[in-house]
């Protein structure tokens, strides 16, 4: 069988309009005080997530996004079953969780500032009103470890994205940013859109983006 060549950090870049060599990361070890021996990497975040993992091709890279969510019993390929809820029916409410293929992060948010004017002065007063909710954009690819469409891998995005509830991300990056105290150490987000965008000149490499949504939980007391 030939050998499999392509371009991620090209690809990427015809999709998505601009570079990154986040597909050719350069793992250098780093030297201790004194130029002896090599310090050890982190392999951790400080919130538990995995700094590195393998993809389908057995290659290493940086900063994985693993998500976990409930699938109410129902089978997808490509996802690994983890834990039962601790219902009587063991197939009532599975969780399944799957590292997303060759994930780009970033993350935003706006704060609702209302700014009233004064009167006979300059400049306004600005009264924060709350931060709203992050959002989360991840572009990556899929990649079939053959030379062939990745259709299975394709199935399990879109099943992911039409669960219609929250569902648990992990990484060191979005760990700090979700898993804080004023949110109740909540990682749920909600996937408001998915877009798989067209490539050309590979059939074993797919691109796609999710956008998520922050989602804390809040409790509600009802007054009667």
């Amino acid at each position: 069988m030939g050998e499999i060549s392509f371009d991620l950090a090209g690809i990427f870049e015809t999709t998505f309009g601009y570079r990154t060599e986040a597909f050719n990361p350069k793992f250098n070890p780093v030297i201790g005080f004194g130029g002896v021996g090599s310090l050890a990497r982190t392999e951790f975040g400080a919130f538990g997530s995995e700094y590195y993992a393998d993809d389908v091709l057995g290659k290493e890279y940086y900063m994985p996004v693993k998500i976990t969510y409930s699938d109410g019993g129902v089978t997808i390929p490509g996802l690994s079953e983890s834990v039962n809820s601790g219902s009587s029916n063991p197939t009532a409410n599975r969780l399944k969780s799957w590292n997303l293929p060759y994930p780009i992060i970033s993350i935003s948010s706006r704060k609702t500032i209302v700014e009233t004017p004064l009167t006979e002065r300059r400049g306004t007063v600005k009264e924060l009103i709350n931060i709203q909710d992050y959002e989360i954009t991840i572009k990556g690819f899929i990649v079939a470890a053959a030379n062939e469409f990745p259709e299975s891998e394709v199935i399990t995005l879109r099943s992911v994205y039409e669960q219609n509830q929250a569902l648990s991300i992990q990484s060191p990056l979005t760990d700090i940013f979700l898993l804080r105290p004023d949110r109740n150490g909540s990682d749920q987000v909600v996937i408001r859109e998915l877009t798989f965008p067209p490539v050309t000149g590979v059939k074993n490499v797919r691109p796609y983006e999710l956008k998520m949504v922050s989602d804390e939980p809040f409790n509600v007391i009802i007054i009667s």
